[in-house]
């Protein structure tokens, strides 16, 4: 007690003396705490070592004169440590593989030559053959990449009306376009700088800095495009994307309607194959230097070829498996009591705070996980705490008593009057080995809501229906599941209005029928 007063003497002197800060309250608590915790005296004989055999959920490791591992536990060290980092390396680097494995897919499934290719989803929206995460076919979607390091500075011509997105190769938020970015809805012009670039720039442009090469853009189209070739045709005229060296070139347009599509990142030992292929595309900065270490211990480091002996592939094949499987614990039975979007409800939020998956200045790996495993494309549009702008999202996999949904059962989901929203709201089934749109046969998925002639009934209420066969008269309420499957389900709220945002206007529980 003595030392702390004297150190907490002299902190008031300095304090005084303008030598610190003015923060000696907390500087003074954590010494003083510290001063007061740290015990009675200890020497050489206090140290208690791990024992030189320990049990574990790896078998019994021997170490030999106390300390030195035996051939055989350094064995099952150095594989656990291995499988450990692989891990948490599929982990950390899914953003950036989810981002990369629909870049592979729009070149590889589409066919897209070069950045100025667009794929459009017209029907509206996707079909279970294309395989994106949670993407819906409420609306008309169109998507693309663009490639700095091969085309340099990039223009996109973003026409009036729109909503889109542009995030980079480890799915971090570049830029939004249409009503909630910069053009505010009226469309303009907008270029896109690969890192270190210093060339002159034109007037006129709304400038975005990428600190990678690729860029993974969506856009969706509201109002008058129409749907079918219709609106293929729409963004055929209006939005264009080309090199700022060259000025406009043409490019394809494809109605990506059944054309089928693999976004999805691998869940085997091909993922780390494809997170090789990223790290030595893109700047060495785009990443930590603890997250590029961690890769080097797997042998995937930048500027050197990978070659993993037949240990090495197969921890990472379990590297990977693993990883996934932890990935549906986070996602499916979440462990953070925040994850519900209502207390009293099954309902959950996918963004569980918010868009930048940092809180307090600490990353929230869970929640960063949660999102990326079910769902595409980073916007603070997609999380609105402003009436009538933006989206609201929410997910539930579970019943009202708890259970996991099943696609060989029947359920009714009961919708109190006056859905709090501007636009319109949607429900839509998904598969949860996908966490894409569920196929309920013939390549079919059917989402309804407040656009598609539902039965409203008289006091304004709605009841929606799940299962493999439509109720009798309520065909219009109904979505199709797959009774070989379990389904989950996402609820859309366009243009949220208060009842959603304040949570005042509550989502039923389903209720299973059978």
């Amino acid at each position: 007690m003595k030392t702390a007063s004297f150190l907490k003497a002299m902190l008031i002197s300095w304090l005084m003396a303008g030598i610190i800060l003015p923060v000696a309250a907390q500087v003074d608590e954590s010494i003083q705490n510290l001063y007061e915790t740290a015990g009675k005296k200890q020497t050489n004989k206090d140290f208690k070592p791990a024992p030189d055999e320990i049990a574990t959920s790896l078998g019994s490791l021997k170490f030999e004169m106390e300390a030195y591992p035996t051939e055989e536990t350094v064995q099952k060290l150095y594989d656990e440590l291995d499988l450990q980092r692989a891990t948490q390396a599929y982990l950390d680097f899914y953003p950036a593989l989810s981002v990369y494995a629909g870049v592979k897919g729009q070149i590889r499934d589409f066919g897209f030559k070069n950045s100025s290719d667009i794929g459009v989803a017209p029907g509206p929206g996707l079909t279970p053959s294309e395989l994106y995460l949670t993407g819906n076919n409420s609306t008309v979607y169109a998507s693309g990449s663009l490639d700095l390091k091969i085309d340099g500075a990039t223009v996109m011509e973003i026409p009036a009306g729109m909503y889109g997105t542009a995030d980079d190769a480890a799915y971090k938020f570049l830029v939004d376009f249409g009503f909630v970015g910069p053009d505010k809805g009226k469309g303009g012009n907008y270029i896109f700088l690969p890192p270190g670039y210093s060339g002159d720039l034109p007037e006129g442009y709304f400038v975005v800095k990428s600190p990678s090469y690729r860029v993974f853009i969506m856009m969706r189209g509201f109002g008058d495009i129409g749907t079918g070739e219709q609106a293929v045709d729409y963004f055929r005229q209006n939005l264009k994307i080309y090199p700022l060296a060259t000025g406009p070139r043409q490019g394809n347009y494809i109605n990506t309607n059944g054309a089928g599509l693999n976004t999805l990142v691998p869940e085997d030992g091909s993922a780390f194959e494809m997170l090789n292929e990223i790290i030595q595309y893109e700047p060495k900065e785009l990443f930590g230097a603890e997250q590029l270490g961690r890769l080097a211990t797997l042998g995937i480091i930048y500027g050197q070829p990978i070659n993993p002996d037949e240990r090495m592939q197969r921890i990472l094949d379990q590297g990977a498996k693993l990883g996934a499987a932890m990935c549906r614990a986070i996602v499916f039975d979440s462990r953070n009591p925040d994850s519900k979007y209502w207390t009293d409800r099954h309902w959950e939020k996918m963004y569980l705070y918010n868009t930048t998956f940092v809180r307090d200045g600490v990353s929230d790996i869970d929640a960063r996980i949660r999102w990326h495993y079910s769902g595409v494309v980073v916007s603070p549009f997609l999380i609105s705490a402003t009436p009538g702008a933006g989206t609201a999202y929410v997910t539930t996999f579970r019943d009202n008593n708890g259970q996991y949904l099943d696609g060989n059962k029947n359920y009714r989901l009961h919708l109190s009057p006056n859905v709090p929203v501007k636009d319109f709201w949607a429900v839509t089934a998904y598969d949860p080995t996908t966490r894409s749109l569920l196929d309920a046969g013939g390549n079919m998925n059917k989402s309804i809501g407040s656009q598609t002639g539902i039965k409203v009934n008289d006091d304004g209420s709605v009841d929606v229906y799940f299962g493999p066969k439509a109720p009798e008269g309520k065909e219009n309420n109904w979505v199709p599941t797959n009774p070989q499957k379990g389904f989950f389900l996402v609820f859309r709220f366009y243009g949220p209005l208060e009842g959603i945002i304040d949570k005042t206007w509550k989502l039923n529980d389903l209720e299973k029928l059978d």
